[in-house]
């Protein structure tokens, strides 16, 4: 089945056409199949992990994608999506909280706020709801990945085209769709001039930019970059990631063991 998962409705060899469009269409029960991949990696496909507020940082992360939802109208450097996905599930029909509607930011001000009121109705209400909306919470990232491959081509030199162009025709697979997917919405698309520690980015740009081009497995070469990019940016940051570095190893080496069918 996961063979068939994604179908690419454009060519790749077109590039750097820079409006080319990118698409990928999936059933719905391959988007719920392939929401349970990205939720298994985001939070362990627990109910309690779609709504989380991680130590040392200054949001939530909410749903499967763990998107980010900033408590104050001062935005940080890494880009807030929870409030487009709330936009893009109204604009499909999904009833929503009406305090989910009237909020303009989070509603909690603090990693100790959120988890005092973790089994109150608000939160309850929202674990509930994003439950229901796996889909639909796919399809946002598919969007976005949609969205990414244009920008990221129009953002670069012709050269970088050129190699950016190589290794997304090397990940036109079941697996390497997957793997841009859990990846642009892990660590985003990579041209964010804020998403940047000492002016070095580690986006999909950067990854697909740094794939060492002696693999056969392209999925392996994507694992190294990634790995070398994720670990350029604990050196470059400002405050100590070191603690996370070795899960978001785990799991951008994990992606040349997918067997999608």
């Amino acid at each position: 089945m996961f063979r068939t998962l994604f179908v690419l409705l454009f060519s790749l060899s077109s590039f750097p056409l820079f409006s080319a469009p990118y698409n990928v269409n999936l059933s719905p029960l391959q988007a719920e199949q392939l929401g349970l991949l990205i939720w298994k990696n985001e939070g362990k496909q627990k109910i309690q992990h779609l709504t989380t507020w991680n130590r040392g940082e200054d949001f939530p992360s909410l749903g499967l994608g763990h998107f980010i939802w900033y408590p104050t109208t001062k935005k940080g450097p890494f880009k807030e999506q929870f409030p487009q996905l709330i936009q893009f599930m109204s604009k499909q029909g999904v009833e929503l909280p009406q305090w989910l509607i009237d909020a303009e930011v989070a509603p909690w001000k603090s990693r100790e706020q959120f988890y005092a009121q973790f089994d109150k109705p608000p939160l309850t209400q929202l674990r509930r709801l994003l439950s229901e909306q796996l889909a639909l919470q796919v399809r946002f990232i598919i969007l976005r990945l949609e969205n990414a491959i244009p920008h990221i081509i129009e953002s670069s030199r012709l050269a970088e085209q050129k190699i950016i162009t190589r290794n997304l025709q090397q990940l036109a697979t079941p697996e390497g769709i997957f793997t841009l997917l859990d990846y642009v919405n892990f660590k985003g698309e990579g041209i964010n001039e804020k998403e940047r520690y000492q002016g070095e980015g580690w986006g999909l740009k950067q990854v697909l930019l740094a794939m060492p081009a002696h693999y056969e497995n392209p999925l392996r070469s994507f694992g190294l970059a990634a790995d070398e990019m994720l670990t350029r940016r604990v050196k470059n940051a400002p405050r100590d990631e070191f603690r996370w570095l070795k899960g978001w190893r785990a799991r951008v080496h994990s992606y040349q063991n997918l067997n999608l069918k």
